[in-house]
């Protein structure tokens, strides 16, 4: 069997139904290069080195490509787990994973969890249903502009929905793309199209490394955006849309003064799992 088992955000949002899967599994593969998980993933894979459980820090080259048949394989002699930071499904390239074991006839489970989508609209006091599509900005690469973002927000705003955007991380290269690169990106984008979808005075969300102690969320104008230093770290930033409702308008005036931190004892965690692991 392969159990896709989401770990949340942190530690803090590590559900007991996840433990309890990763401790029946001989096998797990801790993706390390989706997203980042609070503390961190070493942490987690001692703990569970602790137990007797094999793991795997597994890069992109051991969940794709051929890697998957070497999965499948080993799925098909004893249970396997691929343990994801936030949900296994959301944002990852894992489903390829679950299609080739399901053609080979292993068995799958599926465990989700608390992702950055549903962690940012909760936190930024949006109306959910006012949502569009979500977007990924990325870097120019290899001369080639992605105008996909900027269209997407563009359609948004045009509907009077909010734009969830998510940064570019490459975590093996220590690559975490700030909200100053992501508005420059955007601007610089509509600029070469002609276009005038954002605007010096528009607002953004910017929610900063949920799930960790660091976890922040600010309001600024995307003049005030460029004008700002980021530290390096996992960010999502939110466009809303031109029109909020009169809720929306009071929520962000207030927003920055909410309590995200999260804070989780190592010890207690450890007890958890010796309790769980019997």
């Amino acid at each position: 069997m392969i159990r896709f088992v989401g770990l949340g955000l942190s530690l803090e949002q590590l559900a007991i139904g996840a433990i309890f899967r990763l401790l029946k599994c001989r096998k797990v593969y801790i993706d390390i290069y989706t997203n980042l998980w609070f503390p961190s993933v070493e942490e987690l894979a001692r703990i569970l080195k602790e137990h007797g459980i094999d793991v795997v820090m597994a890069c992109r080259e051991d969940l794709e490509g051929y890697g998957i048949s070497k999965i499948v394989k080993e799925a098909s002699e004893s249970d396997v787990c691929i343990a994801t930071a936030g949900d296994p499904m959301i944002a990852t390239t894992h489903i390829a994973i679950a299609v080739e074991a399901a053609r080979n006839g292993v068995e799958l489970e599926i465990f989700p969890s608390t992702s950055i989508l549903n962690t940012a609209i909760s936190l930024s006091c949006l109306q959910m249903y006012r949502f569009g599509k979500t977007v990924t900005v990325v870097r120019p690469k290899n001369g080639v502009v992605y105008e996909y973002p900027i269209h997407v927000i563009k359609i948004n705003r045009s509907l009077g929905l909010h734009t969830l955007i998510l940064l570019e991380i490459d975590i093996e290269k220590d690559y975490f793309m700030t909200p100053k690169d992501a508005i420059n990106i955007l601007l610089d984008t509509q600029r070469l199209l002609g276009e005038r979808v954002l605007g010096e005075d528009d607002i953004v969300v910017i929610l900063k490394a949920l799930g960790s102690p660091k976890g922040e969320i600010k309001v600024r104008t995307i003049k005030e955006v460029l004008k700002e230093y980021f530290d390096k770290t996992v960010y999502t930033l939110i466009i809303p849309a031109k029109n909020l409702h009169p809720v929306e308008e009071d929520c962000l005036k207030i927003i920055e003064k909410l309590k995200i931190h999260h804070t989780m004892d190592m010890d207690i965690f450890k007890n958890i799992v010796k309790f769980m692991a019997i």
